[in-house]
């Protein structure tokens, strides 16, 4: 039984002393202190999944969708310009509840969401996008983001940017009022 006992003391030991010696140190510009423990994070984050309005709707698909989910625009306004357009052949824009929704004969892209003056929700993967959803939700979902993306804070607003894919330049654009989320945009360059 002792004798037992000291051969796995030994493999413990033995074993311990090889994996402290395959350890390769991680190079510090891609780490990022989170309290104590440090990881190693990609160098941009994108939100390259499709989003969800309430887990159900995508803020990009066919228009009879849309009039499903919100039935009648408030407001409808013609697209002066295309440039910054989303959708090919977009002629319109749709205000609904402080969102503005572009459109075309066949489909929609929501370009701005009031997360502040609405009881919905954005999904992306396994984070929801809400009224109560804080700067701090944010820099725990998003470290790279939130550190290398986040404006300087102006009389209490914060935006943080965020591309799409690594082959664009669209990018949605998160703002912060008082450390919560307020509206999402979604930006399309000309």
């Amino acid at each position: 039984m002792i004798k037992t006992t000291h051969i796995k003391l030994f493999l413990i030991i033995l074993l311990s002393t090889v994996c402290e010696s395959n350890i390769t140190p991680i190079p510090t510009d891609s780490l990022i202190k989170g309290d104590t423990i440090l990881f190693q994070q990609p160098e941009v984050e994108y939100l390259s999944e499709p989003l969800f309005i309430n887990d159900k709707y995508p803020l990009e698909g066919e228009i009879v969708v849309l009039k499903s989910f919100i039935g009648k625009p408030n407001t409808v306004q013609k697209q002066i310009d295309d440039c910054g357009a989303i959708l090919e052949n977009s002629d319109e824009i749709w205000k609904y509840l402080h969102w503005e929704i572009e459109v075309s004969k066949t489909k929609y892209a929501f370009k701005k969401i009031n997360l502040e003056l609405s009881k919905f929700t954005v999904k992306h993967k396994n984070v929801i996008f809400s009224n109560n959803y804080t700067l701090l939700n944010f820099q725990e979902d998003f470290p790279v983001s939130f550190i290398k993306n986040k404006d300087d804070e102006k009389n209490g607003i914060i935006t943080i940017l965020m591309k799409t894919h690594p082959l664009s330049d669209d990018i949605y654009i998160f703002t912060f009022h008082d450390k919560k989320l307020k509206e999402l945009r979604y930006f399309f360059p000309c």
